[in-house]
């Protein structure tokens, strides 16, 4: 698209000399909301801004367009309304007196949190950032725009509720996510039927990521907590929240996906641990899933699963049974019971003869069967059970793990063959796991290897041609390719297949513009500073080049080129 003056802003889409957007229906002269960027603000000579689509009270989110890669964006900009301001058709922003320290604080997380989410990027079930910059006078990220619908709607256009496998597909690679991302320090503190979001592929994501500022209630900008999400320590002062934080808020919205319901807010559930499960629905789910979320869903974050390692493992299969407790009273001490007293006065009596016995023996049968015949013929005929469970007939799940009152004992241990992984990519052993009860696969780590291709299996452990029990786990670690990769030719190619192909060699590319008296306006020159086919470390942050045309050519002033030259060079990082 060369021209951008007749964009949507609701959806970015091309109106041509409509009045009204034929795509989305929306108006031009709807009004921006309160306090945001206006309509048609271009950020970095780069990102034009469309409509204000949320807020919170860390900033405010923008569908955009990045006119350089031509596709739709979300912008998130820093824009705490409590404590800064914006003059309306405004841009710039200014502390309020007095909150100067805190907006820098904020700034500051700002900056650093965007930043470890972005160097996430080869995650795909979690927000995608490419792009990090201060202006007018706050920080802003752009990320991936994807066309979804929320978890929260999803489930309710699905009947409300999910059955366990269609919920297991959706929720499983978001778990395996998250676990990578909190071993790089990273926690989100949001998760919730409105930051899981639904791709048009059917598959889930993780979006709305934000700094902790927001995450909790002893902070300094109002908190965004979802009651029945958020757990109890969010709400206490000076409790550190991390990786058990964001199992509870997973769980959380497993819960709703299964039921159609939130569980109750934290700090009712301090008095009431309970979880109320409907009887339908409880019959449907398998014992180890509704133990995995009892325990996932403590109150207490001491009790609760404390990785995202460990609920998948608790959610991928059932664990062997070994008791059976009453959900209501205590288990009771088993007690072997005395053995009878003889009493030795009957043992004297006259014993009874044999014929007396099966007289009277067929006597009380024939009373039997006659009695029950009378009550079949005489009972009204029973009516088939509604779907529907009255409240009174549903039970109390306690979070301490009696669900397992519902589970059956198995007979045996069932043993397998340990299958060789060993070179398999992961990623397609991932997406067939949902197809796969017979064991798991963790990853234990991610190497460089210069003989296994990237994103297959190094090692594993156990290790194959032995037995194991049905349901384990086998660790595994993937490779990350080589360490040392080849730059690829990107001469003569657009900006957009550019960035793939050095992104996909695991490289950084970072763009910039020059001259060029043999490459077309538009098209990258090569690099700078490198050419292709040099050796370089994998993540090593390269400068490619795209062509300005001709100096003496018609694409502009030289003034116009060496100021749009010296604001690309300050650092865009195309993250494809």
């Amino acid at each position: 698209m060369d021209s951008f003056e007749h964009l949507c802003m609701n959806c970015m889409a091309d109106m041509g000399d409509s009045t009204v957007c034929p795509v989305c229906g929306f108006h031009p002269e709807e009004p921006q909301m309160a306090g945001a960027l206006p309509y048609g603000t271009v950020l970095q000579d780069r990102y034009i801004v469309g409509r204000a689509r949320r807020c919170n009270g860390e900033g405010i989110s923008y569908i955009g367009y990045d006119k350089k890669l031509q596709l739709r964006i979300e912008l998130r900009e820093l824009f705490p309304q409590t404590i800064c301001e914006r003059a309306e058709n405004k841009t710039d922003i200014r502390v309020l007196g007095g909150s100067e320290i805190v907006f820098n604080e904020c700034l500051s997380k700002f900056l650093s949190y965007s930043r470890d989410v972005a160097h996430l990027r080869e995650l795909s079930a979690i927000e995608q950032i490419y792009d990090i910059f201060e202006e007018n006078h706050t920080v802003y990220r752009a990320a991936e725009w994807s066309e979804c619908i929320t978890l929260r709607h999803f489930v309710e256009r699905s009947g409300g509720s999910l059955s366990w496998n269609d919920a297991r597909p959706l929720f499983m690679p978001v778990i395996n996510a998250l676990g990578i991302v909190h071993s790089a320090g990273v926690s989100h503190l949001g998760i919730s039927p409105d930051t899981l979001v639904i791709l048009m592929d059917g598959k889930m994501k993780l979006s709305g990521f934000c700094i902790d500022t927001v995450r909790r209630v002893d902070a300094d900008l109002p908190p965004e907590l979802v009651p029945g999400c958020a757990a109890i320590e969010q709400y206490v002062t000076d409790y550190v929240s991390g990786e058990t934080t964001d199992v509870y808020g997973l769980a959380a919205s497993l819960f709703f996906a299964l039921t159609g319901e939130l569980p109750p807010d934290a700090l009712k559930r301090r008095s009431d641990t309970r979880l109320l499960v409907p009887a339908a629905t409880l019959r449907l789910l398998p014992q180890y899933v509704v133990s995995a979320l009892a325990h996932a869903l403590q109150v207490s974050p001491d009790k609760r699963t404390p990785t995202f390692e460990r609920l998948r493992d608790e959610l991928s299969a059932a664990p062997t049974v070994t008791a059976v407790m009453d959900p209501v009273r205590p288990q009771e001490e088993y007690r072997e019971p005395d053995p009878p007293v003889r009493d030795r006065r009957q043992e004297r009596r006259p014993r009874v003869p044999g014929f007396v016995w099966v007289i009277c023996s067929f006597l009380v049968a024939l009373v039997i069967f006659g009695a029950a015949g009378f009550a079949l013929l005489s009972r009204p005929q029973a009516t088939e059970e509604p779907s529907g469970v009255s409240s009174s007939s549903v039970p109390a799940v306690e979070t301490a793990g009696t669900p397992e009152s519902q589970a059956t004992p198995e007979d045996a241990v069932r043993m397998i063959e340990i299958p060789d992984l060993l070179g398999d990519n992961y990623d397609d052993l991932m997406e067939s796991s949902s197809e796969n009860t017979e064991y798991r696969i963790l990853v234990s780590d991610k190497q460089f290897d210069d003989t296994v291709p990237e994103g297959h299996i190094i090692s594993q452990d156990p290790m194959p041609g032995g037995r194991m029990e049905e349901g384990s786990a086998i660790t595994v670690i993937v490779s990350l390719g080589a360490r040392t990769r080849t730059l690829p030719d990107i001469t003569g190619l657009d900006l957009t297949d550019a960035s793939r192909s050095v992104t996909a060699e695991g490289f950084l590319p970072v763009l910039e513009e020059d001259y060029s008296d043999t490459v077309p306006e538009g098209f990258m020159i090569g690099y700078r500073d490198h050419e292709a086919g040099d050796e370089l470390d994998y993540g090593t942050q390269v400068t490619i080049l795209r062509s300005l045309g001709p100096e003496t050519g018609e694409s502009g002033s030289s003034t116009e080129f060496s100021e749009e030259s010296s604001q690309t060079s300050q650092g865009n990082f195309l993250f494809p």
